[in-house]
């Protein structure tokens, strides 16, 4: 348990909460974008399959946000919930803060199946061997390109039981064939993600503060 002091509440973070009881409910994103001290957290109002879930004030809940190499985690409750001029809640501040470092950069492992389209516009299956919320490393059994292309990946993403369908802009940072490599016969492919839309952005960094947050829990 750290001090309070140390967690700093910052507008933009992604917020996870978790229902009390949780009795097998979806666990629901949002953001903050409101923030007084000792009082209360603003926050999005969650959504799931693009609708509003039904909350009601005083309903509890632990809340989990991710903030540079440290997890936190706390319980609070609904403060209000309000749907004007826009839907969003209120969280009461906490009074307790747990705190648990998240070794390495915020990159998680994925093994996901996607789909690649490079400069000849072939569609080339690929593998998605672990990704952040600016890059990723894409493991296939041909070379996808050279350092400094481009390329389109399309990946499919299960967020809060949700899934995403996302084409990702992506430019070739590294690049390891398999010659370069004491084991393995694939090439490998560190991506950097390259101008991506707010939503994308959100998104990305919502599956990989999940993801963190269930291989914490595992």
């Amino acid at each position: 348990m750290k001090d309070k002091a140390d967690f700093k509440v910052k507008l933009g973070d992604l917020v996870q909460l978790q229902f009390i009881p949780d009795e097998g409910r979806e666990r629901l994103n949002a953001k903050v974008i409101g923030h007084s001290p000792n009082r209360s957290i603003i926050i999005t109002a969650p959504t799931v399959n693009g609708k509003l879930p039904l909350l009601r004030e005083n309903q509890h809940f632990i809340v989990r946000m991710m903030q540079g190499n440290n997890m936190y985690g706390f319980e609070s409750e609904v403060l209000r919930f309000y749907t004007a001029p826009y839907p969003h809640l209120h969280l009461k501040h906490p009074k307790d803060v747990e705190s648990k470092e998240v070794r390495g950069s915020r990159r998680v492992n994925t093994e996901l199946i996607i789909s690649v389209k490079n400069a000849t516009s072939e569609n080339i299956s690929a593998t998605m061997l672990n990704t952040s919320g600016t890059g990723s490393l894409i493991e296939c059994s041909q070379q996808l390109g050279n350092i400094e292309d481009e390329l389109l990946i399309s990946v499919e993403l299960t967020i809060s039981g949700i899934e995403k369908y996302l084409r990702v802009p992506a430019i070739i940072r590294n690049l390891t064939t398999p010659d370069e490599q004491e084991s393995g016969t694939k090439f490998k492919h560190g991506m950097q993600f390259k101008q991506l839309d707010d939503e994308q952005t959100l998104l990305i960094n919502a599956y990989v503060h999940e993801q963190l947050i269930i291989q914490m829990e595992e």
